[in-house]
């Protein structure tokens, strides 16, 4: 029995013993991993330390037979990628609003911060799983394809769940947001 197939079973038995095996057998491997894709060690360290809790508390191994080492990669891999999406994301954000208050109209600006709390708000207000889900594909830019993996569900799935929170959205939001609203996801 191989070192990965032991914690497997020992989450079986004893969750926080085999939790400290995992940690112990992948963690400094994995930050290193996560090191190589985001050239930030500190957000690698966060990035594993969140993988390896997630994989724990949502209970991935009662489904997992084998294969721990390629679950705890491929999660890391996506996470770290996620992770360098978004801190592009944030840079080109950044950047935008330096411009906008530099050069822009004060007014316009305000008036977009107000519409995106209030678009953020309503995103809120969506179920906890289709609110995780929505935010991975339009604000972390992850593909549907990226989600379902990570989330060990379907395609198709993610397609559903995120149909119904852009029509809960457009909704909720009315005629006055819904524009913005689309400016919002076409920016993924």
């Amino acid at each position: 029995m191989g070192k990965e197939d032991l914690i497997l079973q020992m989450f079986k038995v004893a969750e926080k013993k085999a939790f400290q095996l995992l940690y112990d057998t992948y963690y400094e491997t994995l930050v290193l991993f996560a090191n190589q894709v985001t050239g930030d060690s500190q957000a690698a360290e966060e990035i594993v330390q969140d993988c390896l809790v997630k994989f724990w508390i949502s209970k991935r191994y009662r489904t997992l037979e084998s294969g721990l080492d390629k679950y705890m990669f491929q999660a890391v891999k996506f996470s770290s990628l996620n992770y360098v999406r978004g801190d592009k994301r944030k840079k080109i954000l950044h950047d935008h609003v330096i411009r906008e208050t530099m050069f822009g109209d004060e007014e316009v600006e305000d008036e977009n911060v107000e519409i995106l709390e209030v678009v953020y708000k309503v995103i809120d207000l969506l179920p906890e799983d289709r609110r995780y889900l929505f935010l991975l594909v339009f604000v972390e830019g992850m593909s549907y394809q990226e989600v379902a993996d990570q989330l060990q569900i379907s395609k198709n799935t993610v397609k559903t769940q995120l149909s119904r929170s852009l029509k809960f959205l457009r909704e909720t939001l009315k005629d006055r947001y819904n524009a913005f609203l689309l400016f919002f996801i076409l920016e993924k």
